[in-house]
């Protein structure tokens, strides 16, 4: 793993420097490009905990962080740089990519569950209830859509309300970047209006025909088994990156935990 993380490390701090950071006030001890390839290791580690993270990262890198800010110095600093972090991480996800299949999907994301949360909580105008077929029930919050490779490299994702509408904009948004692709995706993407849009920009959307119950041809079961990769994903975030158990109490949290995501790319 280490050989895997310096290459990573290296990578997210040459595409960190390409990257303009405004910064007010003088440099710190740690640099913002030192701060966002730090940002990289940990999300290729699954180390949620941002302390734990910084008491293992002079064993694991030895000598490459001379100086180390403190936990609530780090996490409010990646605040702040969330949108660079993406920025790099996704351009690191570039490299690793390979082929021209892309799967994509979204799940939601639970963002307060105590009474009055959709007046009072900082989530309040961005989250909203939503219905969640997979565990049958609903959930205040937003909805993450991501888009894969074959091997379940992010190569892209939003953040948008849970209404099915805003995640086929959304979806439609990602593929922009993905001209002359093949993308996955499951019934919540039918419509030959949405498939004409596809066209437009150079994507072919495939999605499963519908068939009878228990008649199901095998390129549907082709189907299907693709785009059980980005489930996967779905399921390694919310097992050992904890996404069902974040701790973000706004919309700029909620960005820094999501900003982790192509931290995949490295164990994909």
């Amino acid at each position: 793993m280490t050989a895997c993380l310096e290459t990573l490390v290296v990578a997210a701090y040459v595409f960190a420097a390409s990257v303009f950071i405004p910064r007010p006030g003088p440099e710190g001890l740690v640099t913002d490009h030192e701060l966002i390839a730090l940002a990289a290791a940990q999300a290729a580690t699954g180390i949620c905990s941002d302390r734990q993270f910084l008491g293992v990262i002079d064993r694991l890198l030895p000598g490459w962080f001379p100086h180390l800010p403190d936990q609530s110095q780090y996490n409010r600093r990646l605040r702040r740089l969330a949108p660079s972090i993406a920025t790099v991480q996704l351009g690191v996800a570039e490299l690793i990519t390979e082929d021209p299949i892309r799967l994509v999907d979204g799940t939601l994301i639970a963002c307060a569950n105590y009474p009055g949360c959709a007046s009072k909580s900082e989530f309040a105008g961005h989250a909203s209830y939503g219905y969640c077929p997979s565990k049958s029930l609903f959930v205040w919050g937003m909805r993450l859509v991501l888009m894969a490779d074959i091997k379940g490299t992010p190569v892209g994702y939003d953040l948008v309300g849970p209404k099915t509408g805003q995640e086929r904009e959304s979806a439609w948004q990602l593929a922009t970047a993905q001209p002359e692709s093949l993308m996955f995706a499951d019934g919540g993407f039918w419509g030959a209006e949405y498939d004409r849009t596809m066209s437009l920009i150079n994507v072919t959307l495939i999605t499963p025909n519908k068939h009878k119950l228990g008649q199901r041809p095998p390129s549907e079961i082709a189907k299907a088994r693709i785009r059980l990769v980005v489930e996967s994903v779905f399921s390694n975030l919310r097992g050992q990156m904890g996404l069902d158990r974040h701790l973000a109490k706004t919309v700029a949290g909620l960005v820094q935990v999501a900003s982790q995501l192509p931290g995949e790319s490295a164990r994909a």
